[in-house]
This record gives C-alpha cells, sequence and structure tokens, in this order.
C-alpha cells in the first residue's frame, strides 16, 4: 500500500470493481446509496453526535475511505482523517398530520441525491422536528458499505455517544479493516486460491434460464420502482421458523422456498434461478468491518411442484448451503450463457434482511434511536421480494417490483398468493401448494 498526502492507497476489492463498472453504466447512481434512517427521540446535543460520527469515522477506515480511478483501474485512498458532509436542518413547522409526508418528502431528496464517493464515502443528514424529536440518515456509497455494515454503522454510533465525547464506548479493536481485506482478495485471486469457487459456479450455472418475465414497455422508457407491501403474521412466521429448526436449516431457505413455487406455478417453468444478496463474510475477522462485501449470488433450484413443500425445502437447503460455501465469487465474474435472452441475472431477487429490523428502539444518553425505513427506499431490480422480521415478532413482505414490466394489480395479487402459500404450508408442510381454487 502506497502513503502520501494524508491518505494510503489500497487496491479496492472484486466487488467494489464490479459496483464501480456498473455505475457507470446506469444512469440513476443515487441506487448505490446505501442509507441508514432513524428517528431519533429524546434531547439531542447536535455536536456531541458530530462528535462521536468523527469517532465512528476514526474506527472504522472505510467511513473515511474515497475511491479514484488510477489509469484503468479503481484504488481506494484510506485518509488518516477526512471531514464528512454534516447537514443539520430546521424543518419548518407543521401540523401533525403533516409531519410524515413532509419526512417522507426530505428524506427522498436525500436518497435520490448520489453520494461523491470520490470526496467522500457518507454524507450525513439531521433533521430537527423540535427540541426532542431528529431523524438522522447516514447516507453511504455502496462502494464503502453494505446491510451488515449499517447494523455495525448504527450500533457503534450508539455507543460512541453514549460514552460521551471522551469516555470509552468499551467496543474490541477492529480485526481486520476493509482495504486488508481488499489486500487479502487480491492475494486470493492472484494465487489461484478462488478458482475451486468459481468452477463450482460455472457448473451449476451452466445452461442456466432466466425466469421468464414481461418484456420491459418501451412505452415511456422509465423504470420506475413500485412496491406492494404485506404481512406474514407472528402465529405463520414463527411456525415456518419451526419447519426450518425441524429441517437443520434457516428460515431464509425455507421462505425462498415459497418464492420458488410461486414463482414456478406463475411462469411455468421449474428450472428457476434468483438472484441473492450474501453477507460473504465468512473470512475471520471482519465480523465487525464496515465495508462492501456482499456478493450477489444466484441459487439455481430445480423445483417440483407436484412435491410436498417440506420435500421442496429440503431440496433448497442443499442450494442455499452451497451457495453459502461458494459465496466468495459474485455471478458478474461469471462467463455464463443463457438459454433465454433479453433479461437480466438479478431480474428476480430474494432478500431477507438479518440486521435489527424497522422500529427496533436503542437508548443512548437519555435518546432513543428508532430504525426507521422510508416508504421512498426503492429496489435497482426487476422483482424483488424483500422480507424483514419485525421487532414484534411478524415478518413484513414487501415486493418491489418495475412499473414498465409489471401492473400494481399483477403485483398485489403475488404477494396475496405469497402470503396464502406461507398460512398454508405454516399449517401442514406436508402438503403440496398450489394456486388452484377449490370449487
Amino acid at each position: 500500500m502506497l502513503q502520501a498526502m494524508g491518505y494510503r492507497e489500497a487496491p479496492s476489492s472484486i466487488g467494489q470493481r464490479l459496483l464501480w463498472f456498473l455505475e457507470h453504466y446506469r444512469p440513476d447512481t443515487a441506487s448505490l446509496n446505501c442509507p441508514v434512517v432513524t428517528k431519533l427521540h429524546g434531547p439531542l446535543i447536535a455536536d456531541e453526535l458530530q462528535v462521536a460520527l468523527g469517532r465512528l469515522a476514526h474506527r472504522h477506515e472505510a467511513l473515511r475511505t474515497t475511491l479514484v480511478r488510477k489509469g484503468r483501474n479503481l484504488v481506494q485512498h484510506v485518509h488518516d482523517e477526512l471531514r464528512l458532509p454534516f447537514h443539520h436542518i430546521e424543518l419548518p413547522a407543521t401540523q401533525p398530520d403533516q409531519l410524515d409526508g413532509l419526512l417522507e418528502e426530505v428524506i427522498a431528496k436525500e436518497l435520490n441525491t448520489p453520494v461523491e464517493v470520490g470526496q467522500y464515502p457518507m454524507r450525513v443528514t439531521l433533521w430537527r422536528i423540535d427540541e426532542g424529536e431528529h431523524v438522522l440518515c447516514l447516507n453511504m456509497h455502496h462502494l464503502v458499505s453494505d446491510a451488515w455494515s449499517c447494523g455495525i454503522v448504527l450500533q457503534d454510533l450508539i455507543k460512541f455517544l453514549e460514552a460521551g465525547p471522551d469516555g470509552d464506548p468499551g467496543l474490541p479493536q477492529v480485526a481486520w479493516q476493509y482495504a486488508d481485506f481488499a489486500q487479502w482478495q487480491h492475494e486470493q485471486m492472484t494465487s489461484g486460491a478462488l478458482k475451486k469457487h468459481q468452477d463450482y459456479w460455472i457448473g451449476q450455472l451452466k445452461d442456466m434460464k432466466l425466469v421468464a418475465l414481461p418484456p420491459a414497455s418501451a412505452a415511456t422508457g422509465v423504470r420506475a420502482t413500485g412496491i406492494e407491501t404485506m404481512a406474514i403474521e407472528a402465529g405463520v412466521f414463527n411456525r415456518l421458523k419451526a419447519i426450518a429448526r425441524s429441517e437443520r436449516t434457516t428460515p431464509f431457505a425455507v421462505m425462498l422456498t415459497l418464492y420458488y413455487l410461486l414463482l414456478a406455478q406463475k411462469t411455468g417453468q421449474t428450472d428457476l434461478s434468483v438472484a441473492s444478496l450474501f453477507a460473504n463474510r465468512s473470512v475471520k475477522g471482519v465480523q465487525t468491518t464496515v465495508g462492501f462485501f456482499a456478493n450477489m449470488v444466484v441459487l439455481r433450484s430445480q423445483i417440483d411442484t407436484q412435491a410436498r413443500f417440506i420435500d421442496v425445502v429440503r431440496s433448497v437447503r442443499g442450494t442455499v448451503i452451497d451457495g453459502f460455501l461458494h459465496e466468495g465469487i459474485p455471478y458478474q465474474m461469471l462467463p455464463l450463457n443463457f438459454q433465454n435472452s433479453g433479461g437480466r441475472v438479478d431480474d428476480v431477487v430474494f432478500q431477507m434482511l438479518l440486521t435489527p429490523p424497522p422500529g427496533t428502539k436503542v437508548s443512548a444518553r437519555g435518546v432513543e434511536f428508532e430504525l426507521y425505513t422510508p416508504d421512498s427506499l426503492g429496489s435497482r431490480f426487476g422483482l424483488e421480494l424483500g422480507l424483514i422480521p419485525q421487532h414484534t415478532g411478524d415478518c413484513s413482505a414487501m415486493l418491489f417490483y418495475t412499473t414498465d414490466r409489471f401492473r400494481p394489480e399483477w403485483a398485489k395479487e403475488f404477494i396475496g398468493d405469497y402470503l396464502a402459500f406461507a398460512q398454508a404450508a405454516s399449517k401442514q408442510p406436508d402438503i403440496v401448494l398450489s394456486l388452484r381454487k377449490e370449487a
């Protein structure tokens, strides 16, 4: 690593180079923002928050890292110190019934403004509603963060705020900084250690068929995101988690099985490939590291729509385990040939959030942090089912879809059918799930 002018230079990771490439071919670069939004209740001292943010950036190198092009390569500049933009905004007085709409408006504007990662990796905005009410947005670029990192950033910030400007937060030392991981990954790549993962995926995804989705409409050229949301009640979700435990698998695999079965019956395909972002943190020492580790993994399964739900779960369990074992290689690095064209591998996506869910509340120095998911938070994929387990025990199911391919009525029916599948499978895991309605 090179050291010069208050920063040292480090190679970029595989994921950073891929995302950098995609950014230059994507018109909406704000889609690469990776935000944390939280409501703050209580007597917040803005100056103490700024001190805590400074200490947070000192702890995590990624939060003082810029990325720049050097010749044909992307490199990281890890700064000794980097002042992050901090915007403290007083919201105009408004009626209580108008506050939510105002918040959505200002947050949407912030989230739709790209983070200039060549200048700073994170932009901080604090909106003051009144003396004891604020909203905080930590808007990071995806090149330096991912969903797992968002949880680390918020948890550590709360620790620093609780400790006070000079107090000890009691945090253990970060074993690996992100530049350490990128260097290790570079060495793994050049030594050929990642080839076994690449060979696995090439074999697993050979002659893969993309999921047959409606073609994009050329009428408007606008790729807007729609969303439909439903709740999987706590009783249903708890029974599905119990099925996962009995089959020695995860809720992710069980909920993915429901998605596979629904896609199979909607499209008529049984050879299905669904993309998902895996944490990619199996390397010892990176569990508390902030950075872009997540890899897009393609989970391909042969789905028997006439099999019992529990048997399909057992089949999908193997797909998920193999995906986890080989998660170090993102699909974008693979020489894939599709039997059908006109779409993208990440057109159909499944996600399950494992970080603290919206509504989680944690206090620091008399200030309560409440995680918040803005309605304006969308998806950059064609059809994405995102599941967010709630602190109340239920699970929020959010279906993001591009409006140039799907009608709102179709999306509403799809998520409704998913909920019906979840309810039926939770009660009788040995039944065959079907969209056929009884006469």
